[in-house]
Parts: structure tokens; sequence; C-alpha cells
């Protein structure tokens, strides 16, 4: 009897979220991405590393800027000039010289906050 009464409250569980997401899409309240305002996050360009934007996996394509170099450069933002991010205060000489290497892979633009979101911990863990 429990099995059924567990398998009743499953089908009904499967049906109302089948229902919702079937006729929920086409309700008036529903926000398509064509209806949202354009964003630097969604626009931006991935071929160097944001440092004022950029999450703290985008660091992993400078070798030995990942995770310690990306998070302090993360936490120190935001920035005007390169300079102020190798005038850093606490940064080592060889992490001043992985910044001076590396300055073609990396850009400055205008922070993004629309989102709010997350550059150091955004929930993306390996399994």
């Amino acid at each position: 009897m429990k099995a059924l009464i567990r398998f009743s409250v499953l089908l009904v569980a499967i049906a109302s979220i089948w229902t919702t997401g079937f006729l929920g899409s086409f309700g008036s309240n529903a926000a398509f991405a064509e209806d949202l305002p354009p964003t630097n996050f969604y626009t931006q360009d991935t071929s160097k590393i944001d440092l004022n934007n950029a999450n703290i996996n985008a660091f992993r394509e400078v070798r030995g800027a990942y995770p310690t170099l990306g998070r302090i450069i993360i936490e120190n933002a935001p920035y005007k000039s390169f300079d102020e991010v190798l005038n850093i205060a606490g940064l080592s000489d060889a992490q001043k010289e992985i910044l001076k290497a590396n300055a073609d892979k990396f850009s400055l633009k205008k922070p993004d906050e629309s989102l709010g979101r997350e550059r150091i911990n955004n929930a993306n863990y390996r399994l």
C-alpha cells in the first residue's frame, strides 16, 4: 500500500512539473533571452582574461596563475590599469614575473556587476 501511495505522489509530482514547464513557457510573464538587456558578461571576448570580470577558472589558461594568483587578482579588483595589478600589496617577484610574461593574455574592461555573480566560488565543482 505504501508503495502505491509513493508511486501516486511521484506521478502527480512529475505531471505537475511537466505541466508547469510546458504551459509556463507560453505565459505572458515568461522572460525570453531576447527580452533581456545585453551585458558585458554575455558578450565578452574570451580570447583574453578580463581581470575585472573573469571567473577564477579563467586563470587556468595561464601557467602559475591558478588558483592563488587568480584569487589575489580577483580579491583586489577592480583595476584601472595593468600597473595597478602589478602593484598589488603582497605579490611576490615570481607572481609579478608571471603577470608580466603573460600581459598579452589579459585585458581590463569596466567591471560588470549586473549578474552579481561570485567570481571565486561560483558552484563549478569537480566531481
